[in-house]
């Protein structure tokens, strides 16, 4: 398969199965990667991929370590040293021992040394399979910790472990003494190769900017390529590759950073790459399992001594000695947690917590790949292939498990339902305080906030909510339409001035929809305008026969009507779907009022009232934040994780939405009879106050 195709398919995999995870958040997101996988290899494409264990650990896992140890907590990690050394080494081994001799006892026909070789290859803990399980559970902040310590260096031990069995299976020979003394050198080999690589790099960045020699890109690339020089310079000196990475990384951890401008961009722009190369490679390696699957069961299929149920049954009971061995080998590592404090459960908890999250993933089939093809007498190795097949039923058991049981286990992640209602109690205080201003362009921001307020309740509404929803703006529009039919009839409006809002109610209502059908049904309106005259052309035509101002009073004595016969209708538990239903009304109608009748006066003056009412904004979002929090109303990370959102959004602000026609847009949108947009939507806010649906602190507070 060409190097471009294999790219665009499996570029659009990892867009797809984040996409799944999102509307399936029931459902892992390795398991859907690995489903994908699977069906990417069953089609006609022509996929072939060889998993290299040093090429895969070099160019997917050591980067995704490296930057692991540089954000994990060494003051935590050396607190729980006990419990990670004896994850890491003293477990790994374990599992080697329990899972070889189970398997040469249930099948004496493999060879020991083979025996000992799957147990290495299913001795680490698979951090991206870890993460992506546990990822909506919470887990006890001692368990974490120690579960990251283990996947940062127990790959490295269970490949190394591998290599011994390997080669006591190619050669029949085998030392302990040696293993062990050759163990140890690759392990201090690999530490000392990270930190002179490490050492190196911070002095090289120290002499540039003595220098005041600064560039994001160049640092940047210089980060990204840190692990991969890391792991081959240790590979090639004959030391473990992802020690050394993890080494470097941990060692960044330490560094000081200078309160310094560069310093905090550079900062913002290392997460955000480091984020995209995280779920692109993480994304990446599930995939990989699954395209290997169907090529490995293949294999074993026509296979007439080895069947495929012998492996699905093989490797249901080698994940039970797997998850067995973890449940004696953990119950000894948190007794090293902090349990002063904790009750009996707790403990009982995190134990189990511990013991189901040691999933497998793709590090031990990439493992699995290296067996040998011949044995130590020559003769070819044909339990190969199912071992290679047994490997691949005990990661998707332990996926599995783990997915089931680790819900049950743990406690469900902390809900952001309160957070969002607090967020949004804060950011409506904003307006309140805002709206005490006569300034158009504080109308402007207001705006933008009422948006904010929307898209986070979005977030949070049920799927009946929405359902309503629909419900109750296709029904609004039919008011509405019979409201203008009535004033027609009655002679209140002239014929042009009912076209023109009719042709505005269309406009709005298509824009309300906002489904993909009715997007590309207006855009392909736009391009064969040649044929038809749009609704928005209709309406620049009657800008010399309406008078704007009319138009503007028909709508809000028709909207205000209509509002009277919903709340009339549904009552007020239905306040503030009726409030987002006028809110993305205005919206709209104030979008085409600009389109069709706005003009450029008054826009190069607004830039620098609309830029201080916007920064005003944040500073009260700022300042309501923390008497929520001084007044106990949001706990400090809650508040930290707010702080930071106004921080991105105050940036972006500043940086990208000063242009003409963005200010002109948000101008007009204010103007647009502003004091009937204070009422309407005022009077909604507080009957949702008056209901309990936003939390306030205490108004006697000092700011």
């Amino acid at each position: 398969m060409e190097l471009t195709t294999f790219t665009i398919v499996m570029l659009g995999a990892i867009i797809l199965s984040n996409l799944l995870d999102s509307a399936l958040p029931k459902l892992p997101l390795p398991i859907i990667q690995i489903a994908l996988g699977v069906a990417i290899a069953l089609t006609p494409i022509n996929v072939e991929i060889h998993l290299e264990p040093e090429v895969f650990m070099g160019i997917l896992i050591a980067p995704i370590l490296f930057r692991e140890a540089e954000e994990a907590d060494l003051f935590a990690l050396w607190k729980l040293r006990k419990s990670v050394v004896f994850l890491v080494f003293g477990l790994v081994f374990l599992t080697v021992f329990g899972i070889g001799f189970a398997l040469n006892l249930f099948d004496p026909s493999i060879p020991l040394a083979a025996c000992f070789a799957l147990g290495a290859i299913l001795g680490p803990t698979d951090a991206i399979a870890v993460n992506a399980v546990a990822g909506r559970v919470a887990i006890p902040k001692d368990v974490m910790t120690a579960l990251k310590g283990e996947w940062l260096i127990n790959d490295a031990t269970g490949v190394i472990s591998f290599n011994f069995a390997a080669l006591a299976l190619v050669t029949g020979a085998f030392s302990v003494l040696n293993a062990s003394l050759e163990f140890i050198a690759l392990c201090l080999g690999g530490v000392l190769v990270g930190l002179i690589l490490g050492f190196l790099k911070s002095q090289s960045l120290k002499f540039l900017n003595r220098y005041g020699i600064r560039n994001t890109a160049a640092f940047m690339l210089l980060e990204i390529l840190m692990p991969f020089v890391c792991f081959y310079a240790a590979e090639a000196l004959g030391f473990s590759g992802i020690i050394a990475a993890v080494t470097a990384g941990s060692r960044q951890a330490f560094s000081v950073r200078n309160l310094e401008i560069f310093e905090a961009e550079f900062a913002q722009f290392k997460k955000s790459m480091w984020e995209m190369v995280n779920v692109s490679f993480n994304s990446f390696i599930f995939l990989l399992l699954g395209l290997q699957l169907p090529s490995i069961y293949m294999s074993v299929a026509g296979n007439p001594q080895y069947t495929v149920p012998y492996a699905a049954r093989i490797g249901a009971i080698t994940t039970l000695v797997l998850f067995g061995v973890r449940l004696v080998g953990t119950f000894f590592a948190v007794q090293d947690f902090s349990d002063e404090e904790s009750s009996r459960i707790e403990k009982f908890r995190s134990w189990m917590i511990l013991t189901l999250s040691g999933v497998k993933g793709t590090v031990s089939l990439a493992t699995a790949f290296a067996l040998p093809m011949f044995l130590a007498d020559g003769e070819v190795f044909i339990q190969r292939d199912i071992l290679l097949l047994i490997t691949a039923f005990s990661i998707l058991y332990s996926l599995i498990i783990s997915s089931i049981a680790l819900p049950l286990i743990a406690k469900p992640a902390q809900k952001t339902d309160e957070k969002v209602q607090i967020h949004s109690s804060i950011l409506h205080d904003v307006v309140e305080e805002m709206e005490m201003s006569e300034d158009i362009s504080a109308e402007s921001v207001i705006i933008n906030i009422k948006k904010r307020i929307r898209s986070m309740e979005d977030a949070e509404t049920r799927a009946e909510e929405k359902t309503r929803y629909i419900k109750m703006r296709e029904e609004f529009f039919e008011e509405e339409k019979k409201m203008s039919d009535r004033q027609l009839k009655n002679g209140d409006v002239s014929i042009v001035e009912y076209i023109a809002y009719s042709e505005m109610a269309v406009m709005i209502n298509e824009m309300q929809r906002g489904s993909p059908f009715h997007r590309i049904r207006r855009k392909l309106t736009l391009n064969v305008k040649k044929f038809r005259t749009t609704p928005l052309e209709k309406m620049r035509s009657y800008g010399e026969k309406v008078d704007v101002s009319k138009l503007q009073t028909m709508f809000w004595e028709n909207t205000s009507a209509v509002i009277g016969i919903m709340e009339a209708r549904y009552g007020v538990e239905y306040e503030r779907i009726l409030s987002r239903l006028l809110e993305e009304r205005l919206d709209n109608t104030n979008r085409i009022m600009e389109r069709a009748f706005g003009d450029t006066e008054h826009v190069a003056h607004l830039r620098s009232e609309y830029e201080r009412e916007l920064l005003k904004s944040f500073e009260l979002e700022r300042k309501y934040l923390s008497r929520y929090q001084s007044a106990g109303l949001i706990d400090d990370n809650d508040a930290d994780e707010i702080r930071k959102e106004i921080n991105t959004l105050e940036n972006f602000a500043i940086e990208e939405i000063y242009s003409d026609a963005s200010i002109k847009m948000i101008a007009y949108r204010a103007r647009f009879n502003r004091m009937r947009t204070r009422r309407l939507i005022k009077n909604l806010d507080n009957k949702m106050r008056t209901k309990g649906l936003m939390k306030k602190p205490n108004s006697s507070e000092e700011d």
